[in-house]
C-alpha cells in the first residue's frame, strides 16, 4: 500500500510542479526580439503572435537585456513544462493501468494542486 501511495503522491507533486511552471510562464513575456534598422538607427521590438496577427512592441535599449532574459526564461520554462507533462502522462498511465486511480481522481488532484499553488 505504501508503494501505491508514493506513486499517487508523486503524481500530485508533478501536478503541483506543472501548475507552478504554468504560473511562471504566464508572468513572462512571449515572443522574440526583432531588430530593425531605420534611417541609420537601430530599433528593437518584441514581437509575438496573437491569432493570425503579429504584434510588435518597441523595447527601449535600457530594457533590452532584461526583456531578452525574460523571453529566454520563458522558453526554458516551456521546455520544462513539456517534460513535466510527459512525466505526468507516464505516471498517470501506470496508475490507471494498475487500477489505483481513475480519471476523476486525477482531475481532483489537478484541481487541488492548482488551488495550492495559486
Amino acid at each position: 500500500m505504501k508503494k501505491e501511495q508514493r506513486q499517487v503522491d508523486s503524481l500530485y507533486e508533478l501536478l503541483k510542479e506543472q501548475a507552478e511552471i504554468e504560473n511562471a510562464i504566464a508572468a513572462l513575456p512571449r515572443g522574440y526580439i526583432s531588430v530593425k534598422h531605420i534611417s541609420g538607427h537601430v530599433y528593437n521590438y518584441r514581437q509575438w503572435r496573437e491569432g493570425e496577427k503579429i504584434i510588435s512592441e518597441y523595447v527601449p535599449e535600457a530594457f533590452l537585456n532584461s526583456v531578452k532574459r525574460k523571453i529566454a526564461t520563458r522558453k526554458e520554462q516551456e521546455e520544462l513544462l513539456k517534460a513535466v507533462k510527459k512525466d505526468i502522462k507516464s505516471v498517470s498511465r501506470k496508475l490507471l493501468k494498475a487500477g489505483l486511480i481513475n480519471e476523476e481522481d486525477i482531475e481532483q488532484l489537478r484541481a487541488k494542486a492548482q488551488a495550492e499553488v495559486a
